[in-house]
């Protein structure tokens, strides 16, 4: 579970509604990519099917379902655990950056780049 929270602080910020939808679209095939301020990464890719795999900062891997639940981005763990959710930015294309703060409070990096 506490990868998929290191998930949720990564890639939850990103999409919901018509805009968060282009969003979600946006990152089929691509890669979102967080930096923390460590300088550590970790890849993030979404499927049209509702599932997605990561890779966190220290190599461990993940994998589970999403869903946009109104203005949040839901990561569901494979083990029947309870969602964990968050709110999304919308409009969202590849080739862009843009900074927003992680679910403990950090300032965070993310990149839609093109490619897997």
């Amino acid at each position: 579970m506490k990868k998929f929270a290191v998930a949720l602080g990564v890639a939850v910020s990103l999409f919901a509604s018509p805009a968060f939808a282009d969003t979600m679209e946006n990152t089929y095939g691509n890669t979102i990519v967080v930096t923390y301020p460590s300088g550590a990464e970790a890849q993030y890719f979404f499927n049209a099917d509702g599932t997605f795999t990561g890779t966190a900062p220290g190599g461990s891997t993940m994998a589970g379902r999403w869903t946009v639940e109104g203005a949040n981005l839901c990561l569901i763990p494979p083990s029947g655990q309870a969602p964990s959710c968050t709110t999304i930015q919308a409009d969202k294309n590849v080739g862009d950056t843009w900074q927003q703060l992680a679910t403990d409070g950090s300032q965070i990096n993310v990149e839609l780049r093109a490619g897997r």
